[in-house]
């Protein structure tokens, strides 16, 4: 009994020895945390605090916060240093450490200045976006083609109501209160930025909001619309407002529907345009296929991921992947 009693306490030692060795190596973002600390010399803040608490209603479920860990990587100190040295300090490290920064900058328009604020008006100084322009209470007119007849959709903005800034101190937000998932999306549990099949820390990320939303809007309206409804809702396609559907599929697989249309083994048999190129290993069947495909590219690559950013603009804040 000795002996046995020995050989399952050595067993349960070893297993938590696994385990923490195993918690360790899983959080790639202390380490990221200590060269912030070296860049900003005499930044402050607790690393058991791994997420952000964005001071709106519907943060909250239950008197719970709903998890952002944005802030395990980016500026973890936000709310010691405020929003606008938060703002200047996550263009500056983009442009840093983040490999192909001129390439990603160029192809989303990103200027380099993040938002420190959502006020009423928007403006430089403080950088702040406007929520009268991109508030979910104003809207912008967008024309498009369905069944021969010329609709017009009314577009509201992608900054939902509930950060409206009209009654708040000085009619403005800041970052620090908004949080980030509101305006990027992205995967709000995910921390896993490199190595592995894991790979999730920016998946379905809105990298420009700004620009996706009235670039992807126009991309949207003249090719889509027609199929989908003029606020996504469906008709002919399915719908893309669909929360059930923007919380399973993940931006790969908008991207292969889009790409490859119909000639994508998920979509056999369907109405929808091939978009990009034609699916490898695809064979016309005439019985199943609809119509043949075509070899013309419509959509570049990067016209592409931002139609699927602009579709990501109307995942809902509480919607969960």
């Amino acid at each position: 009994m000795t002996r046995l009693f020995v050989a399952l306490s050595a067993a349960l030692l070893i297993l938590v020895g696994w385990a923490a060795a195993r918690d360790t190596s899983a959080r790639p973002y202390l380490a990221i945390q200590e060269q912030y600390q070296k860049d900003y010399p005499g930044s402050t803040f607790d690393v058991s605090v791994q997420q952000l608490f964005p001071n709106f209603t519907i943060a909250q479920v239950a008197g719970s916060f709903r998890v952002e860990r944005c802030i395990s990587c980016h500026v973890p100190d936000i709310a010691t240093i405020g929003p606008t040295e938060a703002a200047k300090r996550l263009s500056q490290d983009f442009f840093k450490y983040e490999p192909n920064a001129q390439q990603i900058a160029a192809q989303n328009h990103y200027t380099g200045t993040h938002p420190a604020y959502v006020s009423t008006a928007g403006g430089s100084n403080p950088p702040s976006i406007s929520y009268t322009v991109f508030g979910a209470d104003g809207f912008a007119s967008y024309s498009y083609i369905q069944n021969g007849q010329k609709l017009t959709a009314k577009l509201p903005g992608f900054i939902p109501s509930f950060i409206n800034p009209s009654t708040a101190p000085a009619n403005q937000i800041g970052i620090d209160s908004v949080g980030c998932i509101v305006c990027h999306n992205g995967s709000r549990l995910a921390l896993q930025s490199t190595g592995g099949a894991d790979v999730n820390a920016h998946e379905n990320l809105i990298i420009n909001p700004v620009y996706v939303f009235t670039e992807g809007a126009a991309l949207y309206y003249k090719n889509c619309a027609q199929c989908h409804g003029g606020s996504g809702e469906g008709g002919v396609g399915p719908p893309l407002n669909n929360q059930d559907r923007l919380g399973f599929f993940n931006e790969d697989y908008y991207y292969r529907c889009i790409e490859y249309g119909f000639t994508d083994f998920e979509h056999y048999g369907s109405i929808m345009p091939v978009w990009g190129s034609v699916a490898p290993g695809f064979v016309y069947d005439p019985v199943r296929d609809k119509q043949q495909p075509s070899n013309a590219r419509v959509l570049s690559e990067q016209q592409i991921a931002t139609l699927i950013q602009f579709i990501r603009h109307w995942e809902g804040y509480s919607t969960l992947p």
